[in-house]
């Protein structure tokens, strides 16, 4: 076959096919342009086309505790409101809707208003599984005076133990296998939280306003410190108990400050907290050598200037 020098245009033009091989070249230059074009404007291409969102750290959001009366609660049989009974049943159903239908619902199935922001959904009344402490009066009684903190599930150790028997006998009205309590187990009830005797709510007032209360209070003792260091401190402060206290004070801010929280100490609990380590509460360590009747001195003093503030 003889071999031609020259490509004939005209036949390339009758049979394209045989211009497929120079696709590759066409490709590989396409594909090095846009590589070079991304190379080119990399910082512009790989910005975030959407403005953050700063969202904030969800440990600030700390809910504090309610302001709480103390309460004295009544003692309760737990052999009878152990046991189901209409008039139990009836104001069950009155505590259930002001206390719990916002998380479990109106009948019970766990789909409270509520329920929908929380991890961990409230229990099911109507559903066997799951149940943490148990689903029998005694269990359910310990899942309301304590609480499951891991679940959301708050104590309702504020209402009267009536009461939380009450609720209990409403919500086991959801399902008809709820197992029934032997004697036994109401008995080991009483002894768990001694219901017989009554029960006492202890008064709680919010965080926030504790340390707002603390405050106003370590600033009045120290006002209080700082013009009793002073007064003790004049030769005309002529009283023995004064003078005992120029005699042995190390340091007057600590032992004033000391002072005010050993007002409830009887002589010997105070001897006994100053003898172990007289520096850390602002004496010289030569206290430890006074008579029982100096000791008693210093104390009936201490005593008295620490109600003094208190008054």
């Amino acid at each position: 076959m003889q071999r031609k020098d020259e490509i004939d245009f005209l036949e390339l033009l009758k049979n394209p096919v045989r211009l497929f091989g120079l696709s590759y070249f066409y490709f590989l230059t396409v594909a090095g342009f846009i590589g070079a074009y991304y190379i080119w404007n990399m910082n512009d291409v790989s910005k975030n086309g959407i403005a953050p969102v700063l969202l904030r750290d969800s440990a600030q959001f700390v809910q504090d505790i309610p302001m709480q009366r103390g309460a004295m609660f009544a003692p309760v049989i737990v052999a009878e409101v152990g046991r189901p009974s209409k008039a139990l049943i009836d104001k069950g159903a009155n505590l259930f809707k002001a206390n719990c239908v916002s998380c479990h619902g109106d009948n019970g199935m766990g789909d409270g208003l509520s329920a929908a922001s929380m991890t961990v959904k409230p229990r099911n009344f109507h559903s066997a599984q799951g149940w943490k402490n148990g689903r029998k009066v005694a269990n359910m009684y310990k899942t309301l005076q304590e609480g499951i903190v891991q679940n959301g599930m708050q104590s309702f150790s504020y209402l009267p133990a009536s009461d939380r028997f009450a609720l209990i006998h409403y919500m086991r009205t959801f399902a008809n296998d709820f197992p029934v309590d032997s004697l036994t187990d109401l008995q080991d009830l009483e002894k768990t939280y001694n219901l017989s005797k009554g029960s006492q709510l202890a008064p709680q007032i919010p965080v926030k306003l504790a340390m707002v209360k603390l405050q106003k209070e370590s600033a009045a003792d120290s006002i209080y410190v700082g013009k009793l260091a002073v007064s003790i401190g004049s030769k005309n402060q002529g009283e023995q108990g004064a003078v005992l206290v120029r005699q042995l004070t190390n340091n007057s801010t600590k032992l004033f400050t000391a002072a005010l929280s050993m007002k409830e100490k009887s002589l010997d609990e105070f001897i006994g907290t100053v003898s172990v380590d007289p520096v850390s509460v602002g004496f010289k360590p030569a206290v430890v050598r006074l008579s029982r009747e100096e000791w008693n001195v210093l104390y009936l003093y201490l005593s008295k200037v620490s109600k003094e503030k208190k008054s």
